[in-house]
């Protein structure tokens, strides 16, 4: 299958804000490349269908809005072409390989053997054209959090949840049901896909849903809450968690720029949680919070 792959340069500092105008135009997944600079300026890959012919100017309109909004943006610019699911199943081979993310999880493609220690277990990832490999740092972060927190029989909801490796993750540290899920169609699909790569079908239910839509406030309150979102999507949640949620429940936010952490800090005391701690790798937080 064919997608239109558009490519967006633009100041680290606005990477978070401009995933979330390709989220707005409609891509059906994308990937910052935080690791590699070109000119100072960080790339962003997005995938639309093939004959999307509206994408690539809804994208130069929402980048000029941005940039009339914020003078100091500076330079940025735009690239489109045309790739595969063959494409994009090679570049994930040319760099994703099995590797230990955390004490007690290794994260492995399904072309590869990985080979775990005696009390360590592995989570296997079809990528698809969807993301999360547990080798960015946003996802890492979250991993070892679950670590911290996860009880043996917990429920853990994780929304907007990519490949479905913190729902898997969480499976393996031993919750006793999951509800994940995720705005795009086509990451709920390959997350169906990798909970089955696993063999986890009966532990982990994937949905398709913006935020918490899908599940029910009127359920059993979930024990741990992971969200590997974007700073705006963060800020949208916290105020909704309390139907879903009970005094004690754990809640892990990732995703977030550097530069607007106070804004998590401030919702998340607006909201009624305890700031258990914070993690910082390569630009990005990830934040532990109790429901008080």
């Amino acid at each position: 299958m064919e997608y239109k792959e558009i490519d967006v340069f633009v100041s680290p500092e606005f990477t978070d804000v401009v995933s979330l105008i390709l989220c707005d135009c409609g891509r059906q997944g994308s990937v910052i490349h935080d690791e590699e600079t070109y000119d100072d300026l960080i790339r962003i890959t997005a995938y639309f269908p093939a004959d999307d012919d509206k994408a690539e100017p809804a994208v130069r309109q929402g980048m000029k809005a941005l940039q009339e909004r914020n003078p100091s943006m500076g330079r940025w610019h735009i690239m489109t072409r045309k790739t595969s699911d063959s494409d994009w199943l090679y570049r994930w081979q040319d760099y994703f390989h099995a590797t230990k993310i955390s004490p007690r999880l290794w994260v492995s493609p399904s072309w590869e053997t990985a080979e775990p220690g005696p009390v360590e277990a592995v989570i296997r990832i079809d990528p698809g054209v969807a993301f999360g490999s547990g080798l960015h740092a946003t996802t890492a972060m979250c991993v070892s959090y679950l670590e911290q927190v996860i009880q043996p029989g917990q429920l853990v909801y994780d929304i907007g949840t990519g490949t479905g490796i913190l729902a898997i993750a969480a499976a393996r540290l031993g919750a006793g049901h999951v509800t994940a899920v995720d705005l795009d169609q086509k990451a709920v699909d390959q997350a169906v896909v990798n909970v089955e790569l696993n063999e986890l079908s009966d532990c982990v239910e994937v949905m398709h849903s913006d935020l918490l839509g899908a599940i029910s406030d009127k359920g059993e309150k979930a024990d741990v809450v992971t969200a590997n979102l974007v700073t705006n999507a963060v800020l949208s949640l916290l105020p909704d968690l309390g139907s879903y949620t009970h005094a004690g429940s754990y809640v892990i936010v990732s995703g977030i720029i550097d530069d607007r952490i106070g804004e998590i800090r401030d919702m998340a005391g607006q909201t009624g949680y305890e700031w258990v701690s914070d993690t910082l790798q390569d630009g990005w937080y990830a934040v532990l919070l109790r429901r008080n």
